[in-house]
């Protein structure tokens, strides 16, 4: 009985793994791996391009690029029946919605009556053209055709509009009207884009009919700011951060930092719990104590119950922990030898600024392809109001102080909608492929450095080789596993699609069913990304195929489950409390450098909190780039050590001392019998 339930165990759990012959460490003698699904990504790179070419050659860019005045023209071209706006093809912002003229030139104010200015308040821009009082600029080099705005446009409701463009009206000063004072301005993408003059200037015009003439604007100082901490931004938050995420992880490696970081931050969690349920339980006791009464018993009740939950969320907390002790202890083994093999080849660091590289080229080809197939459609004119929606243009002029704004929607035939589908694949398929490759990469280097007798030999010289065996035998995996992450997520941008037609329509049922598609596709994403980063691990390590990865993934996740849970909570604790670490110590460098330079005179700051803000949300991304190669390099070290354990006699392990400790102290299981030489 006992031989047949092992048997029935076995078939659950899987085999355990067994070394190939002369196994020492990451396959050698390696194949190529999933080379239809290279051809195949290869065949859908291709089509792409023809796409895009057919998209190139019969599309205007100018279409979807060029902005669209306030009748409807885009400026700069003529298309279908509207006014060729050809020699006029800079849009100029006429009110606070965004809205505006076409003009042949973005205006510039240098001065008025002989002093330097930024805006010229004798001087409007708008439909009835340029309108200008005594003592404003000469704007005769900026030209329109007023005569594409000859509609019926009021300001307040009312059959009269002169305010609408007077320099003097309230309107225009508002910006409510349709024309505003001329602004120093500079060309952006064909957007008349205010200067930094022209922001202050409005400001302080803001500021003055708010009673605040005396104050600078916020916006002007911290304008000011970043601009002049432009190199503490860019050094701090890029090499600062960088240098800080290497000291975090020679840090985990101090002995007792590591215990004392994980074990206060899973008390900190069970005592966040058990306060608030006990908060609660006391907060409700007080409820019904309180004379007169303010809260009724249900409302007690209800509270009552939450602090019920959290001590049970605190119960539950502990128990788990109680559990996953050992595991817990393993796992920060672990994570101190992923630092180890980080720390070991730093050039590891330089892998993600290559796959960033690869992803922006792509989408700069992507994007090209995507605005010109956007403006293979048919252009129709709609609009919105800006108080009101679901109005006509006519209902909305004559709301006071709305306005409408006209935009430009494009109507496409079956075929365009499918390959703007087929793009949007494209897109998800690629961007995938190069997250997976880098994932690769990166197994493989950590599987190198833990397979290695004699670590001396491990440099960054392991990067490159890495890189080139990833390349040259797995980028057809990389593109398996890319490939079933990109299904999934056309299907969830079907969905998000039919989510919006249904809401449009009103239909509750339908918005309630394929919301929960919705979540269900969701989870499966997560899912799959879970086990292709593992299958990925296998591929590094052993060679093997996809599918075979998979499966071994999978068996390896189930018989150790517990492992890999308690690993999970290490590891994010680690990564989150790193990228607070890296983003906070660097902020502090940061001001303090500044601070000491801007008591120095070498600055000219208003405040350094602007530009420390901008430096620690650089860090985040820089720590959250550093955290993501260690994430992958603890879940590397894991299934390194789980092959070892099952593959190898204690004599034969490569295990180090602490990892080895730890099978010595808790036992190892059988290792499996080498019947073959296969997985």
């Amino acid at each position: 009985i006992q031989q047949k339930m092992a048997e029935e165990k076995k078939e659950e759990m899987g085999e355990k793994m067994v070394a190939p012959a002369d196994f020492s460490g990451p396959m050698d003698k390696r194949g190529c791996t999933d080379i239809l699904c290279l051809l195949l990504i290869i065949a859908h790179w291709v089509a792409m391009t023809a796409l895009g070419a057919f998209a190139v050659s019969s599309g205007d860019y100018r279409l979807v690029l060029n902005p669209m005045d306030i009748a409807g023209n885009v400026c700069g071209i003529k298309y279908g029946d509207n006014v060729d706006m050809t020699d006029y093809p800079y849009l100029y912002y006429i009110n606070y919605a965004l809205v505006g003229v076409c003009v042949s030139e973005c205006p510039k104010v240098s001065e008025v009556g002989g002093s330097p200015a930024a805006a010229d308040p004798f001087t409007t821009i708008g439909t009835e053209g340029v309108i200008s009082i005594t003592g404003g600029n000469d704007f005769s080099g900026i030209t329109m055709n007023a005569a594409a705005y000859d509609f019926s446009t009021t300001c307040d409701g009312t059959n009269t509009d002169a305010d609408c463009f007077n320099p003097t009206g309230d309107y225009v000063s508002q910006g409510k009207g349709y024309a505003f004072f001329a602004l120093d301005t500079v060309d952006f993408m064909n957007r008349c884009s205010l200067s930094a003059n022209a922001t202050i200037y409005l400001e302080e015009m803001a500021s003055t009919a708010a009673g605040n003439s005396d104050e600078e604007g916020f916006l002007s100082k911290l304008y000011s700011d970043l601009w002049t901490g432009m190199t503490w931004i860019l050094g701090a938050g890029f090499c600062i951060a960088m240098v800080i995420s290497f000291v975090y992880t020679y840090l985990l490696r101090i002995p007792g930092v590591l215990f004392l970081l994980i074990w206060g931050c899973i008390a900190s969690v069970f005592a966040m719990l058990l306060g608030m349920g006990g908060y609660a339980y006391n907060e409700q006791q007080l409820w019904r104590d309180a004379d007169p009464r303010v809260h009724d018993d249900t409302e007690a009740d209800a509270l009552l119950y939450v602090g019920y939950f959290f001590m049970g969320c605190s119960g539950v907390w502990f128990l788990l922990i109680c559990f996953l002790r050992k595991r817990i202890q393993l796992a920060l083994a672990i994570v101190k030898e992923a630092a180890k093999a980080i720390q070991a080849m730093t050039l590891i660091i330089v892998f993600p600024v290559m796959q960033c590289a690869g992803f922006v080229i792509f989408m700069v080809v992507w994007m090209v392809y995507a605005v010109y197939l956007a403006s293979l459609g048919d252009p129709t004119t709609t609009g919105i109001c800006t108080d009101i929606l679901g109005v006509t243009e006519t209902l909305c002029n004559g709301i006071s102080g709305a306005i409408w704004i006209p935009y430009q929607e494009f109507i496409y035939d079956d075929d365009t909608t499918k390959m703007g589908w087929y793009l949007l694949f494209c897109y998800f398929w690629s961007s995938q492929f190069i997250i997976a490759v880098g994932q690769i990469v990166i197994a493989m280097c950590v599987a190198k450095w833990y397979f290695c007798r004699d670590k001396s030999t491990i440099s960054s010289a392991t990067v490159f080789s890495s890189i080139k065996d990833s390349f040259y035998y797995h980028t057809g995996t990389a593109a398996f596993g890319s490939l079933l992450i990109a299904i999934i997520k056309m299907i969830r941008a079907a969905i998000a699609y039919a989510q919006k037609k249904a809401k449009q329509s009103g239909n509750k049922a339908a918005q309630a069913i394929l919301c929960a598609l919705q979540c269900y596709m969701w989870c499966m994403e997560k899912c799959m990304k879970f086990l292709n980063k593992n299958a990925y691990i296998q591929t590094a390590i052993f060679g093997t195929h996809f599918c075979a990865s998979a499966k071994n993934a999978f068996f390896l996740i189930l018989r150790n489950i517990a492992r890999i849970g308690a690993c999970t909570i290490v590891s994010e604790f680690v990564i989150i409390i790193g990228k607070m670490f890296i983003c906070v110590i660097t902020g502090g460098i940061a001001y303090m450098g500044m601070g000491s330079q801007a008591e120095a005179g070498e600055i000219d700051l208003n405040s350094p909190i602007g530009p420390v803000v901008m430096i620690m949300i650089l860090s985040w991304f820089t720590a959250s780039m550093f955290m993501n190669i260690f994430g992958m390099a603890i879940s590397t070290i894991l299934q390194c050590f789980i092959a070892d354990e099952e593959m190898f006699d204690p004599q034969t392990r490569f295990a180090e001392a602490e990892l080895a400790s730890f099978i010595d102290a808790n036992g190892a299981p059988p290792k499996a019998e080498k019947e073959d030489n296969t997985l």
